[in-house]
């Protein structure tokens, strides 16, 4: 429905979220990466709504037992882990975890709802924060999908709207 009424506004696609899309209606996960500004967030507050959305850094500040909450909050519900690798790393009880890695296991093993991700990581660099078996993880659950554009945030802060034209979004 939410799809339909941007239609009849005029909205048309670029062919990258014309894809996601097609894979969202599919039933898979998706992964958005891509440089900051260009619609990725966006994309998936108008597909999934903005209480399904968890930014890292919300999902990695409750720590270890925060964690635990959310995994049961969430289990068996549809949402986005936004921002992948703008969490800071959390330190309690002179242990360090990397709180967001154990969510996408989490993720990925025990809970059979779709997850999607957007990063402006490239798989290399979710290769080095986080390792080959998150990366194999996240693409077992989702699809990837490259956005390219123009930060949009920046060409309207700077009065440059014309810039934004052709984005992805």
């Amino acid at each position: 429905a939410k799809l339909m009424h941007v239609a009849t506004l005029g909205y048309r696609p670029s062919l990258a979220v014309s894809e996601a899309l097609r894979d969202y209606l599919s039933g898979y996960g998706l992964l958005l990466t891509g440089d900051p500004g260009i619609g990725k967030t966006m994309l998936m507050r108008l597909l999934l709504g903005v209480g399904r959305i968890y930014t890292c850094e919300s999902i990695v500040a409750g720590g270890f037992a925060g964690l635990k909450v959310l995994r049961e909050f969430t289990d068996g519900a549809e949402i986005c882990i936004d921002d992948l690798g703008a969490e800071a790393v959390s330190n309690q009880y002179g242990a360090k975890d990397d709180l967001l890695k154990s969510f996408i296991a989490s993720r990925s093993e025990q809970q059979k709802a779709v997850t999607h991700i957007t990063t402006n990581l490239t798989a290399a660099q979710i290769v080095q924060r986080y390792g080959d078996r998150t990366l194999s993880r996240i693409l077992g659950m989702c699809r990837p999908h490259k956005f390219v554009g123009v930060n949009q945030r920046k060409a309207v802060a700077t009065g440059d709207e014309s810039k934004t034209k052709g984005n992805v979004i």
